[in-house]
């Protein structure tokens, strides 16, 4: 069941590394639009939350790689800033078990996960008082590091359906075959699910278009065979 008092949002916020003065602003940053009798959602808070980590990502990198070309600097934000890399983060603080959504199934889409870590920050921001540099304080020391490994090692450049075709092509001479096989939500809020295959190796991904979908399922199975 979704957290609904302070005790149940303790965990959360020690992985957060931040204490809610109001815990008011946490579990709105954690309730999505669809949830039944909401008078509040996160979509205020995570359009906030976007500027703010389009902002603490650029700054993070003019201070950290000075003397990269703008190009690249603009590669690494993409990445950095991208659905993929935020939702990760999400994951990792678990936050799909604390968000209020509607609907039968438990799976949140890696949409809503990025969408969950942005209203986060724009909750930190307003609860802080409004102290970016508090906020910019945290969100360096929690992820500087893994931003560093990005960059550093090129991580940003990943284009795991590339990356897969590469693989299949030089181990068997053939291409992943990618088929969708569900298409859910509003017209306006589209969920897709992919199919990536290649002979017994398969992999579902979800995203808000086809070319996400595709990618995420492209990298579960890119990743199998890794490991294979």
């Amino acid at each position: 069941m979704p957290a609904s008092s302070l005790e149940d949002y303790r965990e959360l916020q020690e992985k957060i590394g931040y204490h809610f003065k109001n815990i008011k602003y946490l579990e709105t940053a954690l309730t999505h639009r669809s949830y039944k009798n909401s008078g509040q959602n996160y979509e205020l808070l995570e359009f906030l939350g976007d500027s703010i980590v389009n902002f603490l990502v650029v700054d993070f990198l003019v201070e950290n790689f000075p003397n990269y070309k703008e190009g690249v600097l603009a590669s690494a934000k993409a990445y950095l800033i991208s659905e993929e890399f935020l939702s990760s983060i999400s994951e990792e603080l678990e936050m799909h078990k604390y968000v209020k959504i509607s609907g039968k199934s438990k799976f949140v889409s890696s949409s809503v996960l990025a969408d969950l870590f942005e209203a986060l920050l724009g909750a930190i921001y307003i609860d802080s008082g409004r102290n970016m540099n508090e906020l910019r304080r945290l969100f360096f020391s929690k992820y500087g590091d893994r931003m560093k490994e990005v960059i550093e090692k090129e991580l940003y450049k990943k284009d795991y359906k590339t990356l897969l075709q590469e693989l299949t092509q030089s181990r068997w001479k053939e291409r992943p075959v990618y088929r969708v096989v569900n298409v859910s939500g509003k017209e306006h809020d589209r969920i897709f699910e992919v199919e990536c295959s290649i002979r017994e190796y398969r992999a579902i991904g979800s995203g808000r278009n086809k070319k996400e979908a595709q990618q995420e399922a492209a990298k579960k199975v890119y990743q199998m065979l890794q490991n294979a």
